[in-house]
């Protein structure tokens, strides 16, 4: 369907409110991508297309491992469309059931913690995580996509939104949101993380937490407070509070990555020039001062025999 845009489509993975994803292949390259194809109501509201298009040129501009690169968005004649590179990980719809969750949470939790928090940190919050928005790898590394549509839902809510379950009560009202609206969701991805989805739709029903979560339920409970100032006010103050470790939230940690490496060479290879040029001035400065002293004593020497051979 997407032949003339170099896409062919070679397996559909999900469907939802903002489409469907499929496993696809640029033909151009033989690169196996992540497609998105948008509702056709979605690429036909001018308005909504164009918000549309402007929280994806948001979303591009993050650089992060834990964050889906975005290769290529517009319309076509059968429909709009996004493409991103292809997670190496398992969709989390695909992996939570209504009664079971997975069994080591944590490592999968502060990975997505740490990417979320990095986003919040460069001004993007998501507002939309849900279960065809996170990927999952064997080895706990998150690979999270479909930053700032839920703006697009708020102001065209005709043409997408995120799964009802994950809603903070401020977004069901259409109130204003912040970062804490983040941290509401994220309190229910760890209930789904860790109990499965009936408990955390239990939660988000108005229902108490768990006591199986032990020394988190009051965090949890937190998270999930109707009120989003009672809430953490960032998902990386909610680490803190789950004691997972700030200096530990290393990229190469959990996922290789070669540009982030890159851009700490440049940074070390700047701070190095910065001190050679420190060095250089230094030296500059000391030739300069050298030579006023020279002149000043030269000048002074002259004056003095001057005044001698008038005497």
């Amino acid at each position: 369907m997407f032949e003339d845009e170099g896409y062919l489509l070679e397996k559909s993975l999900a469907t939802d409110t903002w489409g469907e994803l499929y496993r696809a292949r640029y033909v151009a390259h033989d690169r196996e991508v992540l497609f998105r194809r948008f509702p056709d109501g979605l690429g036909a509201d001018d308005g909504a297309w164009e918000l549309t298009c402007a929280e994806i040129q948001a979303w591009a501009r993050l650089d992060h491992p834990g964050i889906l690169q975005v290769l290529d968005w517009g319309k076509a004649p059968t429909g709009p469309y996004l493409v991103t590179e292809m997670p190496r990980g398992t969709l989390l719809a695909d992996i939570l059931t209504e009664d079971e969750g997975m069994e080591m949470p944590g490592d999968v939790f502060r990975n997505l913690l740490m990417t979320v928090e990095a986003a919040r940190q460069w001004g993007v919050l998501h507002l939309g995580l849900d279960l065809t928005s996170v990927w999952v790898a064997g080895d706990g590394a998150v690979e999270v996509g479909e930053f700032g549509l839920a703006y697009v839902s708020k102001e065209f809510p005709a043409h997408g939104g995120a799964d009802d379950l994950f809603l903070a009560p401020e977004q069901s009202r259409g109130q204003r949101v912040s970062a804490a609206t983040d941290v509401y969701t994220l309190g229910l991805l760890f209930m789904a993380l860790s109990g499965g989805l009936a408990e955390a739709r239990e939660a988000a029903q108005g229902g108490a937490v768990t006591e199986g979560l032990g020394e988190l339920r009051p965090v949890l409970a937190r998270c999930l407070d109707e009120q989003p100032l009672a809430r953490y006010h960032s998902a990386g103050e909610l680490a803190g509070a789950m004691g997972f470790d700030p200096e530990q939230w290393l990229y190469e940690e959990y996922r290789d990555c070669p540009l982030c490496r890159l851009k700490s060479e440049l940074e070390r290879d700047a701070g190095r020039g910065s001190k050679r040029r420190r060095a250089g001035l230094a030296a500059a400065v000391g030739e300069l001062q050298y030579r006023w002293a020279a002149i000043v004593a030269l000048a002074a020497v002259t004056f003095l025999v001057w005044w001698l051979a008038l005497r």
